[in-house]
């Protein structure tokens, strides 16, 4: 069974006064798995209502919305548990597929007697309507409602990030806390750590961290046994993109997704619409635009923004229309790829597409750790330079550029310092940890697995 910190997260819910949870989180991650696990391990039963799979069940949700009138419904269709405060956990699963299940929400959060999860894969996305569900979603294209605002905690979960890819090969709590310790102190591996996790990362490039695909690879080894379950969740998502579109949105949406490997290739991986059908940038956009959107919603893709400056707050120079897109996990880019990139990164080839892969685990990595990313780039003038990724990382701004080749020449990270306020700049490349003499911090490239270990101590409050 693979070990998952989202369980961690799921406890600090339930140890502290809270509202009902709304987990969310692309398809096949791990949610319904994750949410079913910690039931069993943290109340004495549960309820599962699978609003995609079980359709009678939508009924519960179709009179009164008062909490009393829910927990009666839900006692007449699951006689077998006895529902009781505090001790029964009712789990609404894939509860996207009927927007009045969202607004039952409220009423249990403010009746405050039974501990709710609810979870679906598209609830960052606006489903269009269809008249032929029963009332599932609105009719005649309006978009489903969203979820009371002020009576939910959200909470998101990823594919497995680095460290739990570790842990599901046999790399135990001991081996990661030197490691950390490691990051934390700037201080040297060694040749064995830096041996093991290279490869380590190497594996977690091809494989990714989806837990079908991460579970088989533990079980076989089998790159190919890997690559069919691969090649199966990019079509879920073309399922999804089919199901949830309409008309010629289902065809946009796809010609988005499926350009998402080329455009990160180029030199300049900046996302650019005329790339998607050869016509022009401004048409390409508008045409585009929102279907783009669409895919960083469902979470397939991992948007990393432009700044037009790299100074506090980051946020306030952001560029909305400028950005980056890489896909939210790299094995599924992998198989995107191809067999022969495949083989290429096994044995050792981290330049491969212009670096597209190196900066996809890293911006994956970053995305998994919580934190938002921008990058930085100028064409001409006195602050001409490219940033790869920008980051506030404790109390500074951090400025990270990812080497996957063996070349150690970055002239945009050796002067970022002297133009703007950045408190740390980070290579990650091909060497062990060291801060060189004019105080560039060095890491390998599988340290962005653990980025947080770099933030300098806060003696501070939380935040």
């Amino acid at each position: 069974m693979l070990r998952r910190k989202i369980l961690d997260s799921l406890s600090e819910w339930k140890n502290r006064p809270h509202k009902c949870l709304l987990l969310k989180g692309q398809r096949q991650v791990g949610k319904t798995y994750s949410v079913l696990d910690f039931a069993r391990n943290n109340y004495d039963n549960y309820v599962e209502y699978n609003l995609s799979t079980d359709k009678s069940c939508r009924h519960i949700f179709e009179g009164d919305l008062d909490a009393d009138t829910l927990i009666s419904a839900m006692r007449l269709f699951s006689p077998e548990v006895d529902i009781q405060p505090g001790s029964t956990l009712i789990f609404i699963d894939e509860i996207q597929e009927f927007p009045r299940a969202k607004e039952a929400l409220k009423s249990l959060t403010l009746d405050g007697r039974y501990d709710v999860i609810a979870s679906g894969s598209m609830l960052g996305v606006d489903i269009p309507g269809d008249k032929g569900d029963n009332g599932s979603w609105k009719a005649d294209g309006d978009m489903e409602p969203l979820e009371p605002s002020g009576y939910v905690e959200h909470m998101t979960m990823y594919a497995l990030d680095f460290e739990e890819f570790c842990w599901a090969n046999g790399i135990n709590d001991d081996e990661i806390s030197r490691l950390r310790g490691c990051i934390r102190d700037r201080k040297p591996l060694g040749p064995a750590f830096m041996e093991v996790f290279d490869r380590l990362f190497r594996d977690f490039m091809l494989v990714g961290g989806m837990p079908e695909s991460v579970q088989t690879f533990v079980d076989t080894k089998d790159y190919a046994l890997v690559g069919r379950i691969q090649a199966d969740l990019i079509e879920s998502c073309h399922k999804d993109i089919n199901r949830y579109n309409k008309g010629i949105d289902r065809v946009k949406v796809l010609d988005c997704f499926e350009s998402m490997p080329a455009q990160l290739s180029g030199s300049n991986k900046k996302f650019m619409f005329s790339r998607i059908d050869g016509g022009k940038g401004r048409n390409s956009a508008a045409k585009y635009k929102g279907n783009l959107l669409w895919i960083e919603g469902a979470g397939y893709g991992n948007m990393v923004r432009s700044l037009t400056s790299i100074e506090r707050p980051l946020k306030g120079h952001e560029v909305r229309d400028q950005f980056k897109v890489y896909l939210s996990d790299t094995g599924m880019l992998m198989e995107m790829y191809g067999r022969q990139t495949k083989q290429d990164l096994y044995s050792g080839n981290l330049e491969l597409n212009s670096g597209a892969i190196m900066e996809n685990v890293v911006a994956e990595c970053l995305m998994k750790s919580g934190f938002r990313t921008w990058y930085y780039r100028k064409n001409s003038g006195a602050s001409m330079m490219e940033i790869d990724m920008i980051i506030e990382l404790g109390g500074d701004i951090a400025a990270i550029e990812v080497k996957s080749g063996k070349t150690r020449d970055a002239p945009s990270i050796d002067k970022v310092g002297k133009i703007f306020k950045v408190g740390r700049r980070i290579k990650l490349e091909r060497s062990d940890i060291h801060v060189s003499d004019d105080g560039i911090e060095h890491y390998p490239l599988f340290a962005a697995g653990f980025v947080r270990d770099m933030e300098n101590v806060w003696d501070g409050p939380r935040f």
